[in-house]
């Protein structure tokens, strides 16, 4: 009689009593290997297999302890070896991994679990092992939980960011795995789009895969190379230095030769620094180099440095004909850190040469900067708000002009504004003094210029720099003696309101006190003999002082229409009229002796000597007071229309709702009676309005009541005098924006941008490598297949005796329109109506092939155009593979002379 014997549902606790001293049905333990398997043992309380946990077994809680479970039945065979077998559901659990599978073997003579599966398309039959979170999916496993020794048939193993599959798989350690006619790809389908196939391969740590005898397929087509043997990296840590990938550079080699982009390497030092350094090198001689380096500690600092330096040959050898050498610069310093809630420090540093971004950039803003700006700055608040500090330097380079200027250091000092003669307690605006809304603003500040303006322009032959450092090469380079100027200022401020106790007009009273410091000062002297005037700079401190007066009234009137237009139930027009009397005093005359007179040529024939008033502080850093004597009278009017809403619902119910019609309309002008001539001011008008939800127009526009001369000057004849007119138009600008979207609602206004709750800028599956857009503009959802913003702008100035200047332009930025899910089209695009012609654009077009990346990228318009094609898998693993084998490297083509990429494609 055969031996082997076959327990079913109703005898399953009996004999697990009785071999394996257990208590659950279908859940055993092997405590050690040299105990025998039938002496009684018992499972303690709250083991897995009660109520709370059926569906895995659990860990082993001792050392080469093993834990099964089947859903179904549980065999034995005690004829040669001890071998007990699980039906449905199958679980092992063991130290060293874990084993699922429809059926499983277990050998506890020989310490191997076995499974396998006739229907692999089954997927809750075949086998899968599980050690250490990595899971083998295979069609037989055979597996040594002792030695930790495997072998396994058309198994699939899993590394980071790709799969192997081997027909056959042997397990030699916990850390190497062994593969025969094995499959390597980056692509998650069960059928790749694209793998190397190797005759074998190695995988050590699921960190480092060899192979030997391998070839690369594309939709299964052969790439004609085979590899005799090679190296992947499995897993990329993000974290850890390395040299970066560098591509072959095949354009304009005529004049360049051939060369390598973007060779060099990335360090990584910490948590906190990371450093990168690349170049673009060609047999010509010509190169670009690139350095840069990142750090940030949360919450306290973060900012990075940049350098550049480019020196591009137009020709091979230095006899070919037109051969030049360009040489170009920039540095790149941004730095932010908060030293508490109440101090920080910002920094934008941006130093280059003229050409740099012309040469190395494909921004069309960028490329279009005739300046660089930069700014240092610090801000010191009071914890309680009794003082404000700040303290900046600001850098401006103009190329166009070769004109410098660093102004700085800058240090202001605000304290608090006060109210010395408030009451303790807090009293309404009837029942206070009048003296007591009284209201001082202390405020000084230090102040330094430095301007480079070379008399050579732009053959100057000293930088601003070097000017800045020896005050004689400044003097060499401008002609002026006055190197760096530096004053102090300070003012106070004193305001009362509501002099008069109104609730329908409020008077108020102001006066300005300001006092300046100077180090030196200018004079003027007619020399008869070069018959021009000279000026000289005078040492020694000197101080100015000016001040003005003020008392101003205004009120507000309200209008109210009742209409019955369609939803429109009212308008209410609100009318603010201000007026306002200033004086300030005739800082030009004798008496406060800061304004001399300087003879400006010879004498006339008959016998008047032609002058000029000039300030001694007009070459200052403050230039100090203003001039000549102000007893001015100044209104103006401000305007705001509204209405007023009505709707009903399909209940009945009202709903009213304010809307602006125009938000602003507003009217100024002044007349000094104190002047000579031309007493009246310009008159200056101003709209704002939001005509539709998203779509905000403003406009502004001056004009002159007085008649011109022949010259073009204004003459102090009123124009509805000489020529019958009120005034005369001297300038208008408008200008206009409208951003939509246009999704399942239809079109809407976008003013309400979308922000995902889960976004990553640097998840290179999505953006490459890092988002060019992060932190310049919102994330627009994937539910708006077109989102755009136009902005119009027109500007007209009057030119008296010539062709009046003039400019209009309309750009459609941001423009985002996903055709399809995965196709998606960016573009922004302008046009100048004046001069008639595209303004640079540029226009991208990318599409999502699962595991490849498709993109375009042009600009056909202006100096600069381009295109840049690439389809390249998005792996990095295999993607430097695709960009260096002969013919797959076309998938990457480019218009570019330098062949460098333009920012985020």
């Amino acid at each position: 009689m055969n031996t082997s014997f076959k327990y079913f549902c109703g005898y399953w606790g009996l004999m697990l009593i009785l071999f394996l001293g257990c208590t659950q049905p279908l859940w055993g333990q092997d405590t050690t290997a040299v105990q025998d398997t039938l002496q009684e043992q018992t499972i303690p309380e709250g083991r897995p297999g009660t109520r709370e946990n059926r569906q895995t077994a659990s860990q082993p809680e001792q050392e080469g302890q093993i834990n099964f479970k089947a859903s179904d039945s549980l065999t034995f065979n005690f004829e040669k070896q001890r071998i007990a077998t699980l039906f449905g559901s199958a679980n092992v659990t063991h130290s060293s991994g874990e084993l699922k599978a429809g059926k499983v073997a277990m050998n506890l003579d020989s310490s191997l679990v076995s499974a396998n599966t006739k229907t692999p398309q089954d997927t809750l039959s075949q086998p899968v092992l599980i050690r250490d979170g990595d899971r083998v999916r295979s069609n037989k496993i055979d597996f040594n939980y002792k030695t930790e020794k495997g072998r396994f048939e058309v198994a699939r193993v899993g590394v980071q960011d790709g799969n192997l599959i081997g027909t056959k798989v042997k397990n030699e350690s916990r850390h190497v795995v062994y593969l025969e006619d094995a499959m390597y790809s980056t692509c998650q389908l069960d059928h790749p789009h694209y793998y190397i196939q190797a005759a074998k391969m190695k995988v050590v740590d699921e960190e480092e895969i060899f192979f030997e005898r391998a070839r690369l397929f594309i939709l299964d087509i052969p790439y004609p190379l085979i590899f005799p043997f090679g190296y992947l990296p499995g897993k990329i840590d993000q974290k850890q230095s390395g040299l970066l990938e560098p591509t072959y550079a095949y354009q304009q080699r005529q004049s360049r030769g051939i060369g390598l982009q973007n060779f060099g390497w990335f360090q990584y030092f910490n948590d906190y620094i990371t450093g990168q350094a690349s170049v673009d090198i060609f047999t010509s001689g010509s190169y670009y180099f690139n350095a840069q380096s990142n750090y940030r500690i949360r919450d306290k600092l973060n900012g990075g440095i940049e350098i550049g330096y480019s020196r591009e040959n137009s020709g091979l050898e230095p006899t070919d004909p037109g051969f030049t050498t360009n040489i170009q610069k920039s540095l790149r310093i941004n730095h932010s850190q908060d030293f508490s809630p109440y101090a920080n420090l910002n920094a934008n540093i941006n130093l280059r040469t003229q050409d740099y971004n012309q040469r190395n950039s494909y921004d069309p803003d960028e490329r279009a900067e005739t300046s660089t700006r930069s700014n240092l700055t610090y801000r010191y608040r009071h914890p309680e708000g009794k003082y404000n500090f700040n303290a900046s330097i600001r850098h401006n380079q103009n190329f166009a002009t070769n004109v410098t200027t660093l102004s700085g250091p800058e240090i202001t000092f605000n304290p608090k504004r006060f109210t010395p003669f408030a009451g303790d307690q807090q009293r309404s605006g009837r029942d206070s003094k009048w003296y007591e809304s009284l209201t001082v603003n202390y405020q000084n500040n230090f102040s330094s210029d430095f301007e480079f303006r070379p008399t050579a322009g732009d053959s100057a032959t000293v930088n601003w720099f070097e000017a800045l450092r020896d005050p004689s090469k400044y003097r060499e380079a401008t002609g002026n003696t006055d190197h760096y100027k530096y004053g102090f200022r300070q003012q106070v401020d004193l305001r009362m309101n509501q002099l008069i106790p109104s609730q329908y007009l409020n008077v108020s009273v102001g006066g300005d006190f300001t006092e300046y410091w100077y180090p030196t000062s200018t004079r003027k002297t007619f020399n008869p003999d070069s018959v021009r005037v000279e000026e000289e700079q005078v040492r020694g401190f000197k101080s100015a002082r000016e001040f003005s007066t003020s008392l101003n009234f205004s009120t507000k009137l309200y209008g109210l229409m009742n209409l019955n237009i369609g939803k429109l139930q009212s308008v209410r027009h609100v009318l603010t009229p201000s007026i306002s009397l200033n004086y300030s005093p005739n800082f030009q005359s004798d008496f406060w002796g800061y304004y001399r007179t300087v003879q400006t040529d010879t004498a006339r024939s008959d016998g008047t000597i032609p002058t000029q008033q000039y300030s001694i502080f007009e070459n200052e850093v403050f230039r100090g007071p203003t001039g000549r004597e102000q007893r001015s009278i100044n209104f103006s009017l401000n305007n705001v229309f509204e209405a007023k809403k009505v709707a009903r619902d399909s209940t009945g119910e009202k709903k009213e709702n304010i809307i602006n019609l125009i938000d602003q309309l507003s009217l100024s002008s002044g007349y000094n009676f104190a002047a000579d001539s031309l007493k009246l001011s310009n008159l200056n008008t101003s709209l704002r309005a939001k005509i539709l939800p998203g779509l905000n127009i403003r406009a502004n526009a001056n004009f002159n009541f007085y008649d011109r001369n022949e010259q073009g000057a204004r003459i102090d004849d009123f124009l509805i005098k000489t020529a019958k007119k009120p005034f005369e138009l001297t300038s208008f600008s408008t200008s206009t924006s409208y951003s939509v979207k246009w999704g399942e609602g239809g079109f809407q206004a976008n003013d309400k941008p979308y922000y995902p709750q889960q976004y990553n800028p640097l998840n290179q599956s999505i953006f490459h490598p890092v988002d060019p857009h992060f932190n310049r503009q919102p994330v627009r959802g994937f539910n708006s297949p077109l989102s755009f913003s136009i902005d119009f702008s027109y500007r007209w100035n009057l030119n008296p005796t010539g062709v009046n200047n003039k400019s209009a332009t309309i750009n459609a930025r941001n423009i985002n329109l996903k055709l399809t899910p995965k196709w998606d089209f960016r573009t922004q695009i302008g046009y100048d109506l004046v001069a008639k012609e595209l303004t640079p654009s540029q226009f991208s077009l990318s599409r999502n092939l699962h595991c490849w990346d498709l993109s375009f990228t042009m600009n056909p318009f202006g100096d600069n155009q381009y295109y840049f094609f690439s389809l390249r898998v998005n792996a990095g693993q295999l993607q430097s593979i695709f960009q260096k084998l002969p013919g797959l490297n076309n998938l990457e083509r480019s218009s570019s002379d330098s062949g460098r990429r333009p920012r985020g494609f």
